[in-house]
């Protein structure tokens, strides 16, 4: 099978990319053919002379996308930044930067892990939807700021297989700018709320184990639907079942860490340092996070409880910031 597949970053975020471009490569050998088209934002020409090396060691193609004239143009649009960058949103504006026989796509996070081969997750049948992404773990109260309803997927964009076809003829990226110019910037996750809001219904569910997140491998099953809702979720078995046949592991924060801060509790920093070894960036020497009192006093209870009782009390507090995160992005 022949995969395009695409990653947006920033230099900050170029070493752990590499691991994921890295892991990418490593478990789809038997693949025909992978071009990965990397949208970048300020990359040092280290970073690109690393990822284009990546590319030669594995016999694949990668293409460097420019995209400073874009981001002058999401600027005048009103795209806002997201923590400084303006690589997150980038994506939105696929067809700024593919040609027209690109149909299909795969977008990955810079902190994911690609576990085995993607020939199942490329090859879905996307029907008439363009996009194909997997339900967010953490998003039900949050889901609610934004005008959904309890019954509405919320889903993550962490892995999102985009059927170009679909996303050309239905005029996304001209929709998500006119929801732009019309004023409605005011999201805590800009990008995905992007996503979600101008494109429900048209987003196609996937499993679970395309994007694994954090919370399903280290709480049970069980003590999840403890504190998070079951309507618009997998079910149980669903759950289990993917926990049991990841295809990509998507690590995002958790206890405030990433895998590649020192000493962290996060529980894909095994499988990071796996691919990180085996990358450009082998010689990486992860940093203490910077979180502040809360994280470290949410690392010491992580440690002290039983998980059942962490997870109560995280849900609850995490509760209270989505609802402040909310207020904030309304107040902006």
């Amino acid at each position: 099978m022949m995969f395009n597949v695409l990653y947006q970053f920033n230099e900050k975020y170029a070493p752990y990319a590499g691991v994921s471009i890295t892991s990418l490569f490593e478990n789809n050998k038997n693949a025909q053919g992978i071009t990965v088209y990397i949208l970048g934002e300020e990359l040092s020409d280290d970073s690109k002379d690393k990822l284009a090396g990546l590319g030669d060691k594995y016999k694949r193609t990668i293409i460097f996308k420019e995209t400073s004239e874009v981001i002058d143009r999401m600027k005048q649009w009103g795209i806002p930044a997201y923590r400084g960058s303006y690589a997150a949103n980038l994506r939105l504006l696929l067809p700024f930067f593919l040609e027209d026989d690109v149909e299909r796509i795969l977008y990955l996070d810079s902190d994911t892990v690609i576990n085995t081969t993607l020939d199942e997750l490329y090859g879905i049948d996307m029907g008439e939807s363009a996009l194909g992404m997997v339900i967010d773990s953490l998003g039900h109260k949050y889901k609610l700021s934004i005008g959904f309803e309890e019954c509405d997927r919320y889903y993550n964009s962490g892995v999102i297989l985009f059927d170009l076809n679909n996303w050309r003829k239905n005029e996304w990226t001209e929709k998500i700018i006119e929801h732009i110019k019309d004023g409605n910037t005011a999201y805590g996750s800009p990008d995905q709320d992007l996503l979600n809001v101008v494109c429900k219904g048209n987003i196609k569910c996937i499993d679970l184990k395309y994007n694994m997140q954090p919370v399903h491998l280290v709480f049970s099953t069980k003590d999840y639907f403890r504190h998070y809702p079951r309507e618009a979720y997998y079910s149980r078995e669903q759950i289990d079942n993917a926990v049991k046949h990841v295809v990509v592991y998507h690590f995002f924060r958790f206890l405030g860490e990433f895998p590649w801060h020192k000493g962290n509790l996060h529980p894909d920093n095994d499988i990071f340092d796996k691919y990180l070894a085996l990358s450009p960036w082998k010689d990486y020497q992860k940093q203490k996070s910077e979180g502040g009192i809360a994280m470290k006093i949410e690392r010491i209870l992580f440690r002290i409880l039983p998980k059942s009782i962490f997870l109560m009390i995280f849900s609850l507090f995490h509760s209270i910031y989505t609802q402040k995160r909310a207020e904030i992005s309304t107040a902006v």
